[in-house]
């Protein structure tokens, strides 16, 4: 046998400090015959859906006659985890995360939710058969090509082509505050890169920054709700329900009626949660809440890695934006008009000659569920620039919600902030200044190419709204400096809206 046939010797010469690990059990197999056998015959089952997926791996096994009873495995437990010392919910993990590092979990979650979900996918529409019979790389084969082009873990699986894989699990962060701090886990989908939305996610979560009391979801609020028993997918509530199980774990359902949504909590302060578009859209897709719960009950519990898990204290408080309207922006036209003329009037005075060639209201996507409302105006200023075109600027209105104003602190993530000069661990050498004129709070920034300069300035007022002019442009102009496109920006009127529309609680 050649070396490069041995994956269990090449893994540990790739990574001498870590031995492969047996194959477990092929509960893929067992569980798809069970999963089916279940189907015809559901009474075998009886109690065993609250057993973890051991047992019920054994039960769905020997009702399809894979093994004898003799044969079942030990039971899955739910052993609590080590204590905290603060409240993981109201805690939170740092934005960077390593890709680079061997993981073996995505491994581990992807078998256990082949399993559990892969069978009741495909008999339910979601995957086609034959989506999972796909294999994933070997550990040989994924160490082999880290070391072969000295890439990370993730990426070694994009050069194996295994990337995106239906029911595969890839690292999953999610902001919360407003990107102030991160959630963590893995996330699974159907793999379809094509669909605008997965018609399935599930998610494994780790630890922190989330609660098991039911609210809206979405990574605006902190700490963040697993499940909602509010209405999402319809205008109407679902049939809700929560129960507490013998083994330590707690089960959630909601039913939306052409969706459905489920959550587990564990012992150790992790979770597992999963939504289904079974109808919504016309789909035809049927999944019952029984298949369901029993899929969910078989995933087993996981330990995850917290020691970056810290207390979120002295997070700032973000206005809340509006939720997202799909009709706003028609309504919003007129006033948004209004506004940008108004705008381009006080520039085309300053820099007679101003073309507006475009505008438009947009809502820009501030958390799930959240937006920025905000007036966009592109236009042309009477200085020529490369290929025949006049340098070119941008006029933008925020309406109040969903941002902070000013910079960033050092060291915090920029995603509240309407000005982007990088966070931890960005390599961005863009200049960022925090001034003041008129009482206003003023953010700049400035960025350069050779004789090329990129200009932003955003002016805050007190009133809760924002006005950015930005612009790019190669040498010096006249009436185009620094302080000139600050004097200018904050010359800027005030945006035509209903203030009423925007009061915060």
């Amino acid at each position: 046998m050649q070396p490069q046939d041995d994956t269990g010797t090449l893994f540990r010469q790739a990574r001498p400090d870590t031995t492969p690990r047996e194959a477990p059990l092929d509960l893929d197999s067992i569980m798809r015959d069970g999963y089916r056998a279940r189907r015809r015959h559901r009474a075998v089952l009886g109690g065993a859906t609250t057993a973890g997926i051991a047992a019920v791996a054994a039960v769905l096994a020997f009702s399809a006659g894979v093994f004898d009873p003799v044969d079942e495995p030990e039971h899955q437990g739910f052993p609590p985890g080590e204590p905290f010392d603060f409240d993981p919910a109201t805690a939170g993990y740092p934005p960077e995360r390593d890709a680079d590092e061997w993981d073996d979990l995505p491994a581990d979650l992807d078998e256990a939710a082949e399993a559990a979900f892969g069978a009741l996918a495909v008999d339910a529409g979601f995957l086609d058969d034959g989506a999972l019979d796909r294999p994933r790389p070997s550990e040989g084969q994924i160490a082999a090509a880290m070391e072969e082009f000295g890439i990370g873990y993730y990426e070694a699986l994009s050069e194996l082509d295994f990337y995106d894989e239906p029911l595969q699990f890839m690292s999953w962060d999610s902001p919360a505050a407003g990107g102030q701090v991160y959630l963590r886990g893995y996330r699974a989908t159907d793999g379809d890169e094509e669909a605008e939305q997965p018609s399935f996610t599930i998610t494994a979560l780790q630890p922190g920054g989330w609660t098991a009391e039911p609210g809206p979801t979405g990574d605006v609020g902190f700490p963040q709700h697993l499940i909602s028993d509010e209405a999402s997918w319809t205008d109407e509530a679902p049939a809700f329900s929560s129960d507490e199980l013998e083994d330590g774990r707690t089960l959630m359902i909601a039913d939306h009626g052409c969706a459905l949504e489920a959550a587990v909590v564990y012992p150790n302060g992790s979770a597992l949660r999963s939504s289904w578009d079974l109808d919504c859209a016309g789909q035809g897709r049927e999944l019952s809440v029984d298949d369901l719960t029993e899929a969910m009950l078989a995933m087993p519990q996981f330990e995850y890695d917290t020691s970056e898990l810290a207390p979120a204290d002295d997070l700032l408080e973000i206005p809340a934006g509006p939720g997202y309207d799909e009709g706003w922006e028609a309504g919003a036209e007129a006033d948004m008009q209004a506004s940008i003329d108004a705008a381009v009037a006080v520039i085309d005075a300053a820099h007679p000659g101003t073309d507006l060639f475009s505008a438009g209201a947009v809502q820009r996507e501030a958390g799930s569920g959240s937006v920025i409302r905000a007036y966009d105006g592109s236009l042309y200023l009477p200085y020529p620039y490369a290929d025949g075109y006049d340098v070119s600027a941008t006029v933008t209105y925020y309406l109040p919600g969903g941002w902070l104003p000013g910079l960033p602190p050092e060291g915090a993530s920029p995603e509240p902030y309407l000005v982007d000069c990088g966070g931890p661990g960005d390599d961005k050498d863009d200049t960022c200044e925090e001034t003041q004129v008129d009482g206003r709070t003023v953010a700049t920034r400035t960025f350069g190419v050779g004789e090329n300069r990129s200009y932003w300035v955003v002016v805050f007022d007190p009133a809760g709204w924002a006005v950015e002019f930005s612009t790019m442009f190669e040498g010096d102009i006249e009436g185009l400096a620094y302080e000139d496109l600050i004097a200018l920006a904050a010359s800027l009127p005030a945006p035509v809206y209903d203030p009423a529309e925007y009061e915060q609680e």
